[in-house]
């Protein structure tokens, strides 16, 4: 049913995320691999929303705006879109959660998995489930960017441990693990 319900609703997620961008924005396809003989036996291409986005977490008002870029997966409830940024303030470095220029960490895989099995299993309709794993992802995305905007303007060279992130790599995975069974646990 979840299978069904991913394969039947990456549009309609997409759409989600088109909506809460603002002008220029876009949305369409592209191929998994550049490949074409590649890509006809892989059919189901990657789904690509770019936009605008007015920063709005951490005290912004929205007056800074960033273009991004997404790319959602065939199997999106498992896979964490990819985002990127134009946002000329973004420092690339891994402490700052963009591993490789433009590309953001705005979260982990198991992350996400976690809120969309979570929203899953609560019965929630579709629509919900749409509205909330999309505005998760903007959210996140927004606040990972106004992040690096606070460190431009506040001269902030080092991530700021009340900022508050996973760690890198299996770290992050591992933090995440134990932050879930003491929920779970609770």
């Amino acid at each position: 049913m979840k299978s069904r319900f991913t394969k039947e609703f990456r549009l309609t997620f997409a759409g989600a995320l088109h909506e809460l961008l603002h002008q220029p924005k876009s949305i369409g396809c592209r191929p998994l691999c550049q490949d074409y003989r590649k890509s006809l036996k892989n059919p189901d291409p990657l789904i690509v929303v770019k936009g605008r986005l007015p920063l709005r977490q951490h005290g912004e008002s929205g007056e800074t705006i960033v273009g991004i870029e997404l790319l959602i997966w065939p199997d999106w409830m498992n896979a964490l879109p990819v985002a990127w940024t134009d946002a000329p303030f973004i420092r690339p470095e891994r402490d700052w959660h963009v591993p490789l220029k433009p590309y953001l960490c705005y979260a982990l895989d198991q992350e996400w998995r976690w809120k969309l099995d979570e929203l899953w299993n609560s019965e929630a309709g579709s629509n919900a489930i749409i509205a909330a794993s999309s505005a998760w992802c903007i959210r996140n995305i927004d606040s990972l960017v106004s992040r690096h905007l606070h460190g431009f303007r506040y001269a902030i060279t080092k991530w700021p441990k009340q900022w508050g992130q996973w760690s890198h790599g299996q770290d992050g995975i591992r933090e995440f693990e134990t932050f879930t069974q003491a929920l779970n646990a609770a």
